[in-house]
């Protein structure tokens, strides 16, 4: 039976808690300042509004919170436990009768809890605010051109390619958009003026209002012959509907677990079919290359002269097919999101079995003593995953090992210190 004790878990726990506070605001605010605020520095320059830069900061906090969680669980287990040890109170926790498990217990469940949290916060919230925010930087971007476009400048947008002219505060004079069509034409508009406009409430994307607007378009059937167009004003849509191209251009680290794995499951099955039809080429051209040979070791002189060049081209087929195996690079990229959305917040558990040994080897200075170690481990633990992610997008090597690997490592590693610390 585990007994509980509950004077000493709220105290374990609030210990913890504080010095949880502490260092995830700390980390937050290092990752915050690191991202948010040089980017609202920039866009306040421009003449963005107040409000909108604090919804784009606001949309931006769940990818925040989930660096931030299990680095902070790791730094406020090793101050709490260091201040413990360092004030003698593990050692009257012990002479009171206390077992390490009783000490260990409150934090090893907070560190449960906090992993629990962390990925519902990276697995729900980060796929909402991260739609969420560009969604707005798309709308700022047209009531202000100078955010996304430069004077006198090419952009690429989707399939179309933006020529601006000058940029003030009436518009872009002038602008010309080339865009591919369905036939794979491609249409040239050019505006002597285009001012970007949005519609509120009627469900469609915003765009541009072009005036005095010249077209032109190639003819389907006879790339010679152009149709032209000319008008004075035209409203051009860069997207229409409200959000299916938003959730197409959302990358796998932002979108929901579930999502990522039906994605890596099409991505499989399409990548398991181009693997068979390799293998039946390559079983089909050993076939070939087996037949070639017995006709040039059983033929005559003049069938053998005649088999040796095929033989030669037959040989060269299969070595092609043998080195050409097919890879998708895409399905790499997209299971390694996939295990990262699990690794970096459920890495809390490693985190506190690995500090408690650690805090408790503490003398003097705990709280300073653990926040240093904290952060050593956490640029570790980031190091390892950066390592490893670079390993993974650069060769074949499972996804699942070079994500999970450094929790596993922490893990073993503070296993192994706890027993040690448990047998002395």
């Amino acid at each position: 039976m585990i007994r509980r004790f509950p004077t000493l878990d709220r105290y374990i726990t609030s210990e913890f808690l504080f010095s949880f506070l502490v260092s995830f605001l700390f980390y937050f605010l290092v990752f915050f300042l690191n991202q948010i605020l040089l980017m609202a520095q920039g866009i306040l320059a421009k003449g963005i509004p107040v409000g909108s830069v604090l919804l784009l900061m606001l949309y931006s906090l769940p990818s925040f919170i989930t660096l931030s969680a299990p680095f902070a669980t790791l730094t406020a287990a090793l101050m709490a436990y260091g201040r413990f040890s360092s004030d003698n109170e593990i050692l009257a926790m012990k002479s009171a009768g206390f077992r390490r498990f009783s000490i260990f217990r409150p934090v090893l469940m907070l560190g449960i809890i906090i992993s629990l949290i962390s990925f519902s916060v990276n697995d729900v919230l980060l796929p909402a605010g991260t739609k969420a925010f560009q969604r707005l930087w798309l709308e700022l971007s047209l009531t202000h051109p100078g955010l996304e476009l430069e004077a006198y400048s090419v952009r690429t947008f989707r399939q179309s390619i933006l020529v601006t002219g000058a940029i003030d505060e009436q518009g872009i004079h002038p602008m010309i958009i080339i865009e591919r069509n369905n036939s794979g034409n491609r249409n040239f508009i050019i505006a002597r003026r285009a001012s970007p406009e949005i519609r509120g409430g009627t469900g469609e994307f915003p765009g541009f209002r072009m005036h005095e607007v010249f077209s032109l378009t190639p003819d389907s059937r006879n790339i010679d012959e152009w149709t032209w167009s000319h008008a004075e004003f035209m409203d051009y849509r860069l997207l229409i509907g409200d959000s299916t191209i938003l959730d197409q251009q959302a990358g796998p680290a932002n979108m929901r677990v579930m999502a990522i794995r039906q994605v890596i499951r099409e991505k499989a099955a399409r990548h398991k079919e181009r693997l068979l039809a390799h293998e039946m080429r390559l079983e089909q051209s050993r076939l070939n290359l087996s037949l070639q040979y017995a006709a040039l070791s059983y033929g005559g002189l003049s069938e053998r002269a005649a088999a040796l060049p095929m033989v030669i081209r037959k040989a060269a087929e299969v070595a092609e097919l043998e080195s050409s195996r097919p890879v998708d690079h895409s399905l790499q990229v997209w299971k390694l999101e996939y295990y990262q959305k699990f690794a970096i917040p459920f890495a809390c558990l490693p985190f506190v079995v690995l500090a408690f040994p650690l805090g408790l080897a503490a003398k003097r200075s705990g709280r300073a003593i653990g926040f240093f170690i904290g952060l050593l481990l956490t640029t570790l633990y980031w190091s390892l995953l950066v390592l490893g992610r670079s390993l993974g997008l650069r060769t074949e090597i499972s996804p699942f090992l070079v994500m999970i690997v450094p929790d596993i490592l922490l893990l073993c590693a503070g296993i192994i210190l706890y027993t040690r610390r448990s047998q002395a």
